[in-house]
């Protein structure tokens, strides 16, 4: 028996080649019906070809109403991960005429990735004599740091370059220069679109239109961190905000606080959040795009060798994820919100939720680590203590081994996720589809 999406894809294929009876043409069933067939199409790729066949196709599937249905809101969404930016260090030394001498590529795609072949080694430009660097990824963008080849750094600078980059349309935005009166690192970065500051407004607006780049720079010489801030503007004389200071000493301890997560997530009212650690804590940093209110929470979770990371639940609050040694259990912690105090940065954090994970059946796991985690597709990426890599399913708590879809050991990663309902809206809403190609189907 054929699924329901070989069905519906073998439907709307014939459609353009009616007899002129009309007799299996499109125009002869209703809106409801056919709505129903293209809901049912699996594959994201087919999807935006349906919409390629006609106006109609194209109309209904580009309908806020239908993008709901087929990805609803607060839940996770597996086909939204297209893979991962892994910085990878080979497991041997590479040896004369080895395949492993070959550059390896920074974009590693998943096996359901609907890219297509075109995007298997998906890379990022960069200037001559320079190399880039992901510092994070958001809603199918990415914002790169460019590091000068023949320059030698420690990652302090006082002058640093970023861009935002669109690895699908293959179109990039420089952003001023970022500079510091001292040398500093990043070690925390956020992006913020349209969508994620101003969701009551017109999905389909471009994704250069509007966003926000925020930027931790951790002090040389000093424990301190700042808070950098750019927001698109029409104008030419945009540039980053004046530095704040994130927080001054913690609770009397001159203990240096360090990143735990580079990357942001971000949750719903443009809230960014960060986990950092020193010696004996971990501190969750949130900043408001809007206000650019701090706000710093000690969390009651003590640093480990698992190394906790900070998620999103599906009702676009923060959690913190954190795996037991042996990886038999996910413990998911939870802020509280305190609905009379009217600040939605503030409340207390409690374990509200125990995963058993499905361990495979071969293997030994032994003192897995947190990698990353994914905030649209439910996936948490560990590795253990033999460098083997698993993705867990947070809903289910399933694990499977992902070793083989990375040449090297994974040091970092950073998911590449797409937020299909702005996509689609974005490329479908005109009078007539964009020529960017979605995995070569049009």
């Amino acid at each position: 028996m054929e699924k329901k999406g070989t069905i519906a894809r073998r439907s709307l294929a014939g459609t353009p080649r009616a007899g002129p009876s009309g007799e299996g043409s499109l125009e002869t069933l209703p809106d409801d019906v056919v709505v129903e067939i293209l809901v049912r199409v699996p594959d994201v790729a087919d999807l935006f070809r349906c919409a390629a066949t006609c106006k109609r196709c194209r109309l209904l599937i580009a309908e806020p109403s239908f993008l709901r249905r087929r990805w609803p809101e607060g839940v996770s969404h597996l086909s939204s991960l297209l893979g991962l930016f892994a910085v990878q260090q080979p497991r041997e030394e590479p040896t004369e005429g080895d395949s492993t001498a070959a550059p390896m590529p920074p974009f590693t795609p998943v096996p359901w990735c609907s890219l297509g072949e075109r995007y298997s080694f998906l890379t990022c430009p960069w200037p001559p004599d320079s190399q880039a660097a992901v510092l994070t990824s958001r809603r199918g963008l990415l914002v790169l740091r460019f590091v000068p080849l023949n320059e030698p750094t420690n990652g302090y600078e006082k002058t640093m370059n970023l861009a935002l980059y669109d690895p699908i349309a293959g179109k990039g935005r420089d952003l001023p220069e970022l500079k510091s009166d001292r040398p500093f690192q990043i070690e925390g970065c956020a992006l913020l679109t349209r969508a994620d500051c101003c969701p009551d407004e017109t999905r389909g607006a471009t994704s250069w239109s509007f966003f926000k780049v925020l930027i931790i720079g951790g002090d040389r010489d000093e424990p301190r961190h700042s808070l950098h801030v750019f927001t698109s503007t029409t104008e030419s004389s945009s540039s980053w905000s004046t530095p704040r200071e994130c927080y001054d000493s913690l609770e009397d301890d001159d203990t240096r606080v360090v990143s735990q997560q580079t990357t942001a997530v971000v949750c719903h009212g443009g809230i960014a959040h960060w986990l950092f650690k020193n010696a004996s804590n971990l501190y969750a940093l949130s900043v408001c795009a809007r206000t650019t209110e701090m706000t710093l929470t000690r969390l009651p979770v003590t640093p480990d060798q698992t190394q906790p990371l900070l998620g999103v639940n599906n009702d676009g609050t923060p959690c913190l994820l954190r795996l037991d040694g042996k990886c038999f259990m996910l413990e998911i912690w939870t802020r509280r919100i305190d609905p009379m105090s009217g600040d939605s940065n503030t409340g207390h954090w409690h374990r509200t939720k125990m995963i058993k994970l499905q361990r495979p059946k071969r293997g030994k796991i032994d003192q897995a680590q947190c990698v990353c985690v994914g905030q649209t597709s439910g996936i948490l990426l560990v590795k253990d203590n033999q460098e083997d890599m698993y993705i867990v399913d947070l809903q289910t708590g399933a694990m499977q081994a992902v070793t083989n879809w990375f040449r090297g050991i994974v040091v970092m990663a950073i998911p590449f996720e797409m937020d299909w309902p702005e996509f689609f809206t974005r490329h479908l809403a005109n009078t007539r589809i964009e020529r960017a190609k979605l995995g070569g189907v049009l």
